[in-house]
């Protein structure tokens, strides 16, 4: 579905429906696939950790870049998300995947994992029904979080820490600082096309002075001369079995990568639409079910999962560029690769101080676009308590990281990271704290005795309960003001009024009901100079059609109705 132009953001050089030049396409193509490409270190860590040989490690490398670039398209495309949403390999199931493979094999490793994706192609269409249980507070934290997670591998790569002799290395920070400013420096001050080649730039320019620092491995340079330009992937397709201890951490992160997916997809469509009101969980759906299907094609070709790339929504951000054409290409690209193990070789060899430079780029990204998602709504104690504590759980993996030594070692993993513990908070928090929770709320209003500030107060109270937006209830406020101002000018009330509000995620309803006439609300033109120039009976019925079409153009839909002596007016409320 195309974003409507008065919904664009102006910040974006080429949005989500807009075709770019094709020489800015190929340039963009080749940046998220060379970010894409640097994330494939997961797929190779396991290798490395569960011992395999180098051919089985080549296949195991070339189906997780087989199965990303997979997943890019398939999200670029009507089937899902529709965004440019470039894959990576789930960093989150690393030490859940080698615990498996190590007791069972890789094909038991292999086989939980497609469990656990096929599982997640139900939850994809349960998700438009769970709406209320992810609302933009519990999906910030998130995302928030997924940029907190970042900050100590980043910190420690652009510092080039050594935990054995635990010193840091000036060549390594040079190199990063250098980086972060070419990428940081473009990106802001970068005029025209420039900005596009922020992040190339970036890296290319820490590449190069990695190089002559001498912080490139001369061993991983012949080894990238050693690649042959030009081969076929060959995906291991191991024999499948189902590993029951490793199992339920497995779904546990399927769990935990569908939240950072349903984030990150949000923070996709905040970054495509100007006026973003809601969640579009129809949307949000398409998008983790195609994560569940390019998960699933992985492992059954004997791969790992995959998910979202941060990083590579960190190169959005920097280029301006969210266009689906560059999704497809990217994924085409990345697919590509997978035919040049010297490409592979080359990117994998990519400086950490690089690496790091780019990861903290995302990380303020993710971090700014967390904390515009949870105020998005507004907040009272019960919404703030489940942002706040939530926060604190995830920030004490890192600060306390002994605080979780006692947990059972089937799911001891999950608390290695900052995101799974904040999620998953965040998600029990929400569930917890709807207790007593009322969608309903009145309010009687005596125009005669009581103040247009007592209804503020009515509606902000209400609207912090209820997590609703800002501007919604602002409308609600005016409405609902000028529709009792016309009913006490006219005497059409008499007596108070009764207001009845409810809420749910899709829709505000206010209600008032009141003794006497119907209120009739015109739909006539204002006559700029009667109301100027005329008489006070001609100025009156013009202020009264100001009102009228401030409570038309406030809400969505407003019915006046009566029965007998008894009358109400509805003013409904998209939100």
């Amino acid at each position: 579905m195309s974003f409507a132009m008065h919904d664009r953001p102006q910040n974006l050089l080429y949005a989500l429906d807009e075709r770019p030049p094709a020489r800015v396409t190929a340039v963009l193509a080749m940046q998220h696939m060379v970010l894409g490409l640097m994330m494939i270190m997961y797929p190779v860590i396991i290798a490395a950790e569960i011992g395999m040989d180098g051919a089985a490690a080549s296949g195991f490398i070339t189906t997780a870049i087989l199965a990303v670039g997979l997943g890019t398209i398939l999200q670029a495309s009507s089937f899902g998300s529709g965004f440019l949403a470039v894959s990576l390999p789930n960093p989150l199931l690393v030490p859940v995947f080698i615990a498996a493979a190590r007791s069972g094999g890789v094909g038991a490793a292999c086989g939980t994992v497609a469990v656990s994706a096929a599982m997640q192609l139900g939850l994809a269409k349960l998700l438009p029904r769970l709406r209320s249980y992810l609302p933009p507070e519990v999906c910030g934290v998130s995302v928030l979080m997924l940029g907190v997670s970042m900050v100590r591998g980043a910190g420690e790569r652009v510092v080039g820490y050594s935990p054995a002799t635990q010193t840091v290395d000036a060549r390594a920070m040079a190199v990063a600082g250098v980086t972060l400013a070419v990428i940081v420096g473009l990106s802001i001050w970068g005029k025209g096309r420039t900005r596009l080649y922020a992040m190339l730039l970036g890296c290319a320019a820490g590449y190069g002075l990695a190089m002559g620092v001498g912080l490139v491995d001369d061993h991983g340079l012949a080894r990238v001369a050693e690649a042959p330009l030009l081969a076929l992937p060959v995906p291991s397709f191991p024999s499948l079995s189902i590993n029951v201890e490793a199992l339920l951490p497995m779904i546990v992160v399927m769990l935990i990568s569908v939240m950072d997916g349903v984030g990150c997809i949000i923070t996709l469509d905040k970054m495509n639409r100007a006026h973003w009101s809601r969640t579009d969980m129809p949307k949000v759906s398409r998008g983790v079910f195609v994560e569940g299907v390019a998960s699933l094609t992985s492992a059954l070709s004997g791969g790992v999962s995959v998910g979202f790339s941060s990083a590579n929504i960190g190169l959005e951000f920097a280029s301006g560029v969210t266009s689906r054409v560059v999704g497809f290409a990217a994924g085409g690209a990345l697919v590509a690769a997978a035919f040049v193990p010297k490409i592979t070789a080359a990117l994998i060899l990519m400086p950490a101080p690089v690496i790091g430079a780019v990861l903290i780029y995302t990380s303020a990204c993710l971090i700014t676009a967390g904390m515009d998602l949870i105020m998005s709504r507004l907040l009272n104690d019960r919404r703030a308590m489940v942002v706040g504590l939530s926060v604190i759980l995830g920030v004490s993996v890192t600060a306390l990281p002994s605080l979780y030594d006692g947990a059972p070692g089937w799911i001891a993993p999950l608390f290695h990271s900052e995101v799974t513990v904040s999620a998953l908070a965040a998600l029990l928090f929400n569930v917890l704290f709807r207790i007593g929770l009322t969608v309903r709320a009145s309010l009687t209003y005596d125009a005669r005795t009581m103040r247009s500030s007592d209804l503020h107060d009515f509606f902000d109270r209400q609207g912090r309960a209820w997590g609703a937006r800002r501007e919604v209830m602002a409308r609600a406020v005016l409405a609902t003001l000028e529709a009792i101002e016309i009913m006490s000018f006219e005497g059409v009330a008499q007596g108070p009024v009764q207001i009845e509000a409810s809420f749910d995620e899709l829709n505000l309803d206010i209600l008032l009901r009141y003794r006497g006439a119907a209120l009739v609300v015109p739909n006539e033109a204002v006559d700029v100079a009667a109301l100027l120039d005329g008489d006070d009976g001609s100025v009156n019925h013009h202020m009264r059609l100001v009102a009228a079409r401030l409570i038309a153009r406030s809400a969505d839909r407003v019915v006046p109705s009566s029965k007998g002596a008894e009358s109400q007016l509805l003013l409904h409320f998209a939100h």
